[in-house]
């Protein structure tokens, strides 16, 4: 969800944001979605091509690679925050169940959230099958680190990693932030945030993002 509306206001793109548990809305039935005035509504994977077609395009990336960096978030920093939030039992009931299912009644928020989890546990194990059956949550931690000793070094003492908002600042963006604010330890929290952290500039990134543009 903050991925695409990071994107959104990047652009420069007018909108309302109506918060909602429920993604039968959506055309491929999952949140986030954007609901146009006439009643379309366009899946979170189709709005960078409304905003083309709307003429609200983000500005030109200067990183001739982005594409590659934006494949290895996907890869190594997306499922990270996603075992975080679903699969790690603590943050499971801190962020999943509690952020996110808190509404519905307690069997119903129960089963819900054993479907989540079971299901983000399962897509991760599929899409990259060297963390195991197990899902060793060490493997994912060390891959997330590598892909931040990388972003640290695009980053250098630029403003953007991409030279200016771009995918893959909204992306990293999305990630850095429910790291940095998610109520519980680990291993990649305690890397950005104990002092005199190497990360620093990425926090302090992902800090000038947040207080621009929201």
């Amino acid at each position: 969800c903050l991925r695409t509306l990071t994107v959104l206001k990047f652009a420069n793109y007018g909108f309302d944001i109506q918060y909602t548990n429920e993604p039968n809305g959506s055309p491929n039935g999952k949140l986030p979605y954007l609901l146009l005035p006439n009643g379309q509504a366009i899946a979170s994977n189709n709005v960078l091509k409304h905003l083309e077609q709307s003429g609200h395009t983000l500005p030109e990336s200067k990183l001739n690679s982005e594409i590659v960096y934006c494949t290895m978030v996907e890869r190594n920093l997306v499922p990270i925050v996603e075992y975080i939030m679903w699969v790690d039992s603590v943050g499971f009931e801190k962020i999943g169940n509690g952020r996110y299912l808190s509404d519905y009644p307690p069997f119903v928020r129960y089963m819900l959230g054993w479907f989540k989890s079971t299901s983000v546990a399962h897509d991760l194990r599929v899409r990259q099958p060297e963390y195991g059956a197990a899902l060793d949550g060490q493997v994912l931690y060390d891959n997330a680190i590598r892909v931040l000793d990388s972003l640290l070094v695009l980053l250098d003492d630029r403003e953007y990693l991409a030279g200016g908002p771009s995918q893959l600042d909204a992306c990293v963006f999305a990630c850095l932030n429910i790291l940095i604010e998610a109520p519980v330890e680990s291993p990649i929290r305690n890397a950005l945030l104990h002092t005199d952290s190497k990360y620093e500039p990425l926090v302090a990134f992902a800090l000038r993002v947040a207080e621009k543009y929201f």
